[in-house]
């Protein structure tokens, strides 16, 4: 097939050149309103050449190879310490042992406590894990 210029496109297709003009504006190459009229003719073609056509005037993106940047790294969100997660779990276990001698204490606050304890349970796995 040397000429598939009237092959009918995916969804997939069409979502794949959407992304390439995405990146085509991140970089600079297209204006804000280019990529929307871009994005309007991707979204309604049928043909491979119709997507051909509006991206033939954009250059590949280059693919990045090793380890990122250090202005790329330092970017990036902190991660939490061990120190500031044991903090934060400390509490935790705290909630979960007034709530348990809470229960024990008054036993109206049984009902309280059924409902306080899986709470407390499911905060601090969720802390833990992240």
């Amino acid at each position: 097939m040397a000429d598939n210029r009237w092959i009918r496109v995916s969804d997939q297709d069409r979502e794949n050149a959407a992304e390439f003009l995405i990146e085509a504006y991140a970089v600079g190459r297209v204006s804000r309103e280019e990529l929307d009229e871009r994005a309007m003719a991707v979204y309604s073609a049928t043909r491979w050449g119709e997507l051909r056509d509006l991206t033939a005037d954009l250059p590949e993106a280059a693919t990045r190879s090793g380890l990122p940047s250090a202005a790329a790294a330092s970017r990036r969100a902190p991660r939490r310490t061990r120190r500031d997660l044991s903090g934060q779990m400390r509490w935790i276990y705290a909630l979960m042992l007034a709530v348990c001698l809470g229960g024990m204490v008054a036993p109206l606050a049984l009902g309280v406590t059924a409902v306080l304890m899986p709470i407390a349970v499911l905060l601090a796995a969720a802390l833990g894990t992240s």
